[in-house]
């Protein structure tokens, strides 16, 4: 990913942070078809000192035939975003932008293929999300889980390196940063407005 030296983020406990705010994210490999994406919910660990993803998708998608090749693998991080005007900055010799923070991990796939591990995982998942349903799920009948769970192929990607950028008009004046902010709050869009937030962040 390009990206200049002033967008660059590389604290490792900022990065574990946005990864698992915005964890819904996209798996993107390369197999004999070509290149596949899958838009997949992650949960993110610190395991042995590094960061490991840990998803699953539907037997069904071909996408999972890619990890026996061993090749790497992305998966994009990419929220928040939003527009920025050139009305807002001082000068008016300027271009439309757009601000935002994507997050990208690389790894080689792994399958998660006993029963123990797939259905372990599939609680951690429900208890990043829904952690009230668990007592339900704790209820429904063995032969119920397991043809879940031969319907899915979980995976972990053990993350080899991880590039971001945050491009939060760093290279702008504090009086343009926060027009851009304040104009970007106003907008009434959630989006947008996490954009403002994250803009005021982390620049000085």
């Amino acid at each position: 990913m390009y990206t200049p030296k002033h967008n660059r983020m590389e604290d490792r406990a900022t990065l574990l942070a946005y990864m698992r705010a915005y964890s819904f994210a996209t798996l993107a490999t390369c197999g004999p078809s070509g290149v596949t994406a899958t838009h997949l919910p992650f949960v993110i660990e610190e395991q042995g000192g590094g960061i490991t993803l840990l998803a699953h998708m539907a037997k069904a998608n071909p996408q999972w035939r890619d990890f026996a090749a061993g090749a790497e693998a992305l998966v994009i991080f990419m929220q928040p975003h939003a527009y920025v005007s050139p009305r807002l900055y001082d000068s008016r010799q300027n271009v439309p932008t757009w601000n935002y923070v994507a997050v990208h991990a690389y790894g080689r796939p792994a399958l998660i293929e006993e029963r123990a591990a797939k259905l372990e995982l599939q609680q951690k998942l429900i208890r990043q999300h829904d952690a009230d349903y668990l007592a339900q799920m704790a209820e429904l009948p063995e032969s119920y889980i397991d043809a879940k769970l031969a319907a899915i192929v979980s995976f972990s990607l053990a993350a080899t390196r991880i590039e971001a950028r945050y491009k939060l008009s760093q290279d702008k004046n504090p009086a343009e940063r926060e027009r851009i902010a304040r104009a970007l709050e106003a907008g009434g869009e959630g989006v947008a407005a996490e954009t403002a937030r994250l803009m005021r962040k982390h620049n000085p």
